[in-house]
């Protein structure tokens, strides 16, 4: 009869190879997943690995587009706001353009047009969480101020033309802002220079055709500014919501992908507890005997 020489070391073996396997059994049980590491499935793990990966990045980006839609909704108020304000303004120096205002009354016009510019420069100031929602890139400089030093005031602006972006893990990108150069104007241009130009005129007592006609082409694009940021909303939760329903997809594929078969497992467990016993049994009964020959009687 051949006998084979390695005999003990063969069930050596197998009984750490035993012992790894309840390791592992055990492990799935107790977590649930039958991937915990690279080597239980390379396949797996690296699909598992790209599956966190897209997850993570959507997590990222939902989370990113929580807060820039709350500052777009800021942005937009503010917008609203001065649409309102502007409207105002119109009425007002309609009425100073009407020819039968005396001196006095076109002042209280210029001090009402003054309070509607104040507003406006507050609102051309906003800011969301410390940071300024019309100051391009330089969000934590406040943009606007007013030059009251010359007749009429002038403005300066100290953001930038950058217009900030974000996108989304498939690659669409959404406006998060509008410069506000490009909304309230700067230097001797925009709604709050044409304000100015004509609180100047009705100060002075005079009226002013040509600035209360610009007041509307400054509402118009105020107008069109506003519905960039709200298509800008609307596209970004739409993206936000696709990009939530595509993670909890993503998920279940994963779970499909690493998750153990309880039963299964547990019935592996029992038999490798059964073979590791009776491997331990033979090699303890082989430590008993002088020789395998004896063993083999």
């Amino acid at each position: 009869m051949r006998i084979d020489p390695h005999y003990v070391q063969n069930l050596v073996a197998a009984a750490n190879q035993n012992t790894a396997n309840l390791q592992q059994y055990s492990t799935e049980l107790a977590t649930g997943v039958s991937v915990n590491s690279l080597s239980d499935n390379p396949s797996a793990a690296s699909q598992d690995f790209l599956l966190r990966s897209e997850q993570s990045a959507n997590d990222n980006f939902v989370q990113t587009a929580s807060g820039v839609s709350g500052a777009l909704q800021v942005t937009d108020t503010a917008l609203g706001s001065v649409v309102a304000q502007i409207t105002q303004a119109i009425s007002l120096a309609t009425q100073g353009n009407n020819g039968t205002l005396n001196a006095g009354d076109l002042s209280s016009i210029a001090n009402q047009l003054t309070g509607v510019r104040s507003e406006i420069l507050s609102l051309a100031n906003t800011s969301y969480q410390g940071q300024f929602v019309f100051s391009g890139s330089q969000t934590s400089t406040q943009p606007f101020s007013l030059n009251t030093s010359t007749t009429p005031a002038t403005v300066v602006y100290s953001g930038d033309t950058v217009k900030n972006a974000i996108q989304s893990p498939s690659g669409q990108s959404f406006p998060l802002n509008v410069p506000g150069n490009q909304v309230f104007g700067s230097g001797s241009t925009g709604i709050l220079a044409t304000l100015s130009n004509l609180i100047a005129s009705f100060s002075s007592g005079k009226s002013d055709v040509a600035n209360t006609t610009a007041l509307t082409t400054d509402l118009q694009g105020i107008s069109q500014q506003r519905v960039i940021i709200d298509n800008s909303i609307s596209a970004l939760q739409s993206s936000s919501t696709y990009t939530q329903n595509q993670t909890t997809q993503l998920q279940a594929v994963q779970d499909t992908l690493v998750q153990a078969n309880t039963t299964q497992v547990a019935a592996e467990l029992s038999a490798s507890e059964t073979q590791g016993t009776a491997l331990i049994d033979t090699i303890a009964a082989l430590d008993q005997q002088p020789t395998l020959f004896t063993v083999l009687k």
